[in-house]
């Protein structure tokens, strides 16, 4: 420690600070926050060879999507309706700034099909400062704002809502693309009790476009939902896919 080499500069006769100076600056406590580079570097394969995000957004956008930030918890609970279709989801997220000036995130949800109207989106933690839908890529992106710049090291929650308007096709699974390693994801399928699936799954894929690995089956709660709380969640893609009782799919 610190303390014992003062003490060793006293017994030894050295001049105050002339030990210390030789260990050169601390080194700051807790985890390091990695640099655009690294993040940009990993975060990249995670979304596939082609990622549908870096066509909706502009390639210059999407190589600096979220810079400035890591992800450190994120908490999102799908909830469907009676017909078996999602009618909202919601995020809660904690970021941590990488540097100072960090100001947004921008989110993104995929849809099977372009929901129709009406679809809403809102924030609860945060200003909502852009809602886009590309409907030929399925897709739907939210720019969210902290409110105001953050300092190095600080952290921040955003939470927002997006209700789903009508759509044709059930819907079979949700997932995310976690493009760095985070401490805390909780994923939450909240089913209509009118509409149980038959069979609730678990899984795991490498990036956009592998396929599913580490499939488990998970019990479905006498409140009629299901979770995945993977610890330490490897960067990657993790989701819940289910079958109906009608259907194979």
């Amino acid at each position: 420690s610190l303390r014992a080499v003062s003490a060793i500069e006293s017994i030894l006769g050295c001049p105050a600070g002339g030990l210390l100076a030789l260990l050169g600056p601390r080194r700051p406590r807790g985890r390091p926050l990695p640099t655009p580079p690294e993040r940009l570097e990993n975060a990249r394969p995670v979304y596939g060879p082609e990622p549908l995000l870096a066509r909706a957004l502009g390639e210059e956008e999407f190589s600096r999507l979220n810079e400035g930030t890591v992800p450190v918890s994120v908490q999102e609970t799908v909830h469907l309706d009676r017909t078996g279709r999602t009618a909202r989801h919601t995020v809660t997220q904690v970021v941590r700034a990488t540097h100072d000036g960090a100001d947004h995130v921008t989110a993104h949800l995929n849809i099977d099909e372009p929901p129709g109207p009406p679809m809403t989106a809102s924030a609860q933690c945060g200003v909502l400062l852009d809602q886009r839908c590309v409907p030929a890529l399925g897709l739907t992106t939210l720019r969210v704002g902290f409110g105001r710049p953050l300092a190095r090291g600080e952290s921040t929650v955003v939470a927002y809502t997006v209700d789903l308007g009508p759509h044709r096709h059930r819907t079979t699974h949700h997932e995310r693309a976690l493009p760095l390693h985070v401490r805390h994801y909780f994923l939450h399928v909240v089913f209509h009790p009118e509409a149980l699936p038959a069979s609730v799954y678990g899984y795991y894929r490498e990036h956009d476009g592998a396929p599913r690995s580490d499939i488990r089956t998970l019990p479905l709660s006498g409140s009629g939902t299901a979770h995945i709380l993977p610890a330490d969640a490897a960067a990657g893609v993790h989701g819940i896919f289910w079958k109906w009782p009608d259907t194979s799919a």
